[in-house]
């Protein structure tokens, strides 16, 4: 008489298993870290903390509706899911939403337009919340594909981030942000991976959401001009170009009609702002057990310092995402708020990644060649 034994599983399906565990757990982690992100985001300076020429209180309400000043009011990609959100839910379900929002505040500490928007701020919350944990996922899968360290090692690089970013929240809280963040990461993934139509439906994603996504085809651009024919980089160029100006001259035709400047030049206030010794030296209380730097800390340009000398020997894809910092400092420095950081989102992953890189390689890492760090498509 035999018995049957049972047959080990193949070492592919037990490698497929500890992946799928390993992905839950750095899921459950980083939705952990990015849900406390989210709340100090939403608290401090809160989504209708602006200043009153930018409509104040009503501000959440006039981004979401349309009626919002520009530039602010063509960032439309998070106004629109929320009002999708607002379309396709029944209209009992939105009221038992904003039944239990309202059952919840309080005479203090709650901003007046609450009231008037709880639904769409419940699903501004969860929007939000997504994105932030699509920014770490898209940071991880970029630390991924350009670094060579162990994998313990790149899991901790999300966490790490979303810890100390809301050093660099300020003056206000937008829609936009964790879209901004997300997607441009994700952007700079996919470009590394050359995922060329994945890349193009989040290039699109991204310019519905901020006008900055254009830095996107100068990363494509620079990273491709060494492996890509003329021809293709060129037409490349040309069909994000013309992708970009139709959707971003769309938009402005749409709202042409609101007020405010599509451009406004800060030169002046920036140079002033410089000059002001507490500019540097800026401090903000998160928690009892967290202190971070705020506006435009010296801390902050230490690290960006660092991590243009971490370039030297950093990888080629890091090297070429790194141009991106200089038209962000040019049109902040003549048309943004040069100490209000997060203008800098875009440049985060980069310096963050090349910083680490630098960790790594004192660690006795190396960078991974760009040969068997991407995926052609």
């Amino acid at each position: 008489m035999t018995t049957d034994v049972e047959s080990p599983a193949p070492a592919g399906t037990r490698r497929d298993r500890l992946t799928f565990v390993r992905i839950v757990v750095l899921l459950l982690l980083y939705a952990t870290v990015a849900g406390f992100a989210v709340s100090e985001f939403i608290r401090f300076p809160g989504l209708g903390n602006v200043s009153s020429a930018l409509g104040g209180e009503d501000f959440f309400g006039d981004m979401v509706y349309g009626r919002a000043p520009q530039p602010y009011v063509t960032r439309v990609l998070v106004p629109w899911l929320i009002r999708g959100a607002v379309v396709v839910t029944p209209q009992t379900v939105r009221d038992r939403v904003a039944q239990n929002v309202r059952a919840t505040m309080t005479t203090e500490g709650k901003p007046e337009w609450l009231y008037g928007y709880p639904f769409e701020f419940t699903m501004a919350k969860n929007i939000i919340l997504l994105f932030a944990v699509g920014f770490a996922f898209a940071l991880w899968w970029l630390a991924r594909l350009v670094l060579d360290a162990p994998a313990p090692a790149v899991d901790v690089i999300p966490v790490a981030v979303l810890f100390a970013l809301p050093g660099m929240y300020g003056h206000a809280s937008h829609l936009y942000d964790f879209p901004a963040l997300c997607l441009f990461t994700l952007g700079l993934a996919l470009i590394a991976a050359r995922r060329r139509w994945l890349y193009l439906l989040v290039f699109v994603a991204a310019t519905l959401n901020k006008e900055t996504a254009l830095m996107l085809t100068l990363v494509w651009a620079v990273s491709g001009a060494s492996r890509l024919s003329r021809r293709h980089l060129m037409s490349g160029i040309v069909l994000q170009l013309a992708v970009w100006g139709f959707i971003r001259g769309g938009l402005w035709l749409l709202f042409r009609h609101n007020p405010g400047e599509a451009v406004a030049l800060h030169l002046p206030s920036n140079l002033q702002v410089l000059g002001q010794h507490d500019t540097w030296f800026r401090f903000r209380t998160v928690a009892d057990w967290l202190v971070l730097p705020t506006g435009f800390n010296v801390l902050y340009l230490l690290g960006f310092l660092t991590s243009l000398y971490a370039l030297r020997g950093a990888p080629r894809f890091l090297k070429d995402a790194f141009w991106v910092a200089v038209p962000i400092f040019l049109l902040t420095l003549l048309f943004g708020k040069i100490d209000e950081v997060r203008v800098y989102y875009e440049l985060l992953p980069v310096v963050v990644l090349a910083l680490f890189s630098g960790l790594y390689r004192l660690m006795g890492y190396g960078p991974r060649s760009q040969s068997s760090a991407s995926v052609t498509t």
